[in-house]
């Protein structure tokens, strides 16, 4: 018969994961990167919201100049009950089962602070305040993990702004091209299904390959 084992409670473990988790990632992340895992957070919500536009929009400024980031979409908002979605570690707000393409709550936090060292995010949900949350290099160097928000002049309806700034790598006009490039190889299939992708101001066009190879019985997806 095996021995019972019995235990006493002496304290309680604090599991709150450490700022510096944040810090680890940025080695694994370039602009492509960053840039098409803030595109997949939009796209996520408009697929999965229940009230999504007929066109999804996503208008990215690459600042070659003064070194700037934006990307803006109107896939919805975010609304106030779910701001944590933007700083909680693991905290997303997709329903297992849902058809997804990144991690919206962990990859737009998580590419925002690896491109650069302040991150506004501005957001207004339908029927909802406009709210700013900024992730900042002050905020990483302290572990309380509260941060506010807070409330500002309004913005479009449905609409969410990501600028970073104080980039961690610098990019040059050719990166931008590069960029471009990609984009629309990337996300070739959702141009072609009516969804916009805009770079500086001009429509980023689908890039498609028609000859593909692949093992038998593994058609490409």
């Amino acid at each position: 018969m095996a021995s019972v084992h019995r235990k006493t409670e002496i304290e309680t473990v604090n599991g709150t994961p450490e700022k510096r988790l944040f810090l680890s990632i940025i080695s694994d992340y370039d602009l492509q990167t960053g840039l098409c895992e803030l595109i997949d957070n939009a796209l996520d919500l408009w697929i999965n919201s229940n009230k999504k536009p007929e066109k999804l929009k996503i208008d990215i400024t690459l600042d070659a100049v003064r070194q700037l980031i934006r990307v803006k979409d109107n896939a919805g908002g975010v609304p106030q009950s779910k701001l944590r979605l933007l700083v909680a570690p693991g905290a997303s707000g997709n329903s297992q089962g849902r058809d997804v393409i990144g991690i919206f709550g962990v990859g737009g936090k998580r590419a925002g602070v690896a491109l650069g060292e302040r991150v506004e995010i501005r957001t207004r949900a339908k029927a909802d305040k406009s709210l700013q949350i900024d992730i900042t290099n002050e905020w990483l160097e302290h572990e309380d993990w509260e941060l506010t928000a807070y409330e500002i002049p309004d913005i479009p309806v449905g609409t969410t702004t990501v600028d970073i700034s104080q980039l961690r790598q610098p990019f040059s006009e050719r990166d931008v091209d590069n960029i471009r490039s990609r984009l629309g190889e990337i996300y070739e299939w959702f141009i072609g299904e009516g969804c916009e992708i805009r770079l500086n101001d001009t429509l980023v066009a689908g890039k498609n390959f028609d000859g593909w190879a692949y093992p038998p019985d593994f058609l490409p997806r």
